[in-house]
Order: C-alpha cells, then structure tokens, then sequence
C-alpha cells in the first residue's frame, strides 16, 4: 500500500502537467480566416491574426427602419458589407421579411480591438435598442 500511493501522485502530477498546455491555450484559441460570427457571440472575445479577417452576420430587418450601425476600433478594418434578404432566390422573395446584413472585417493592428453595434432607427434618439459587442484581440 506504500508503494501504491506514491505512485498515484507521480500519476497525477503528469495528467495534471500534460493537460495544462491544453487548457490554457484553449482560452487564446486563434478563429480561422473568414470564420462567422452571429449574436450568439455576443459580449465574447475571439483571438485573430494580424492581416486575417472573419465575417459578423447579424439578423436585420431593414423594411421596418431598423438597421445595425457598427463601430469598429482603430485597430479592424470594414472590408465589406452587404444585407442578404431571406428566400431571395430569383424566383422566391418575401416583402417585408427580414434577413441578415454580413459584414467582413479585417485585425489590421495588433492588440484588442473592439466591434460595437446598435440596432436602431437612424431618425430615433438611442434608448431601448438592442446591442451587439466583439472583443477582438489582432496577434
């Protein structure tokens, strides 16, 4: 039973020294390039590298006057934007149905950045909109 428990320990110690790599770098995890990010991403940070860009899809409906208004800090650059109707094949096109608004952005300065936004009405004081925010670190 002596001999048992020391090598217990010896065990332990080497699955908790194998796992720790693993769980730190997990936390730093780098998106790849053009991945997509949605509102269920909201308040979180993602890592990327410098000159890479990802896209941000939020759902918009801009036929009722609302639309996304972004900010992006100095350090990410707007690439492209573009709103995708729902069912808006050549034949197939809903009035008034909402869609997403897609937009590519690029980390071209290392550091955290950040992606802000608010849904609103451009004519309407702020107040009650709904918010999106992307912590963004450019390694």
């Amino acid at each position: 039973m002596s001999k048992f428990i020391p090598g217990m320990i010896v065990l332990i110690t080497c699955l908790a020294l194998v796992t720790l790599p693993t769980a730190v770098y997990a936390k730093n995890d780098i998106v790849s390039q053009n991945k997509i990010i949605t509102e269920n991403d909201n308040g979180n940070t993602i890592y990327i590298k410098e000159g890479n860009a990802f896209f941000l899809m939020l759902k918009e409906n801009p036929s009722t006057g609302y639309s996304w208004q972004l900010r992006l800090s100095s350090g990410l650059n707007q690439l492209s934007d573009k709103y995708q109707p729902l069912g808006s094949s050549k034949n197939n096109f809903i009035i008034g149905a909402g869609g997403f608004r897609l937009w590519k952005i690029e980390g071209v300065a290392k550091g955290s950045q950040q992606v802000n936004a608010i849904y609103k009405r451009s004519w309407e004081s702020t107040g009650e909109e709904q918010t999106f925010k992307l912590n963004v670190v450019v390694v």
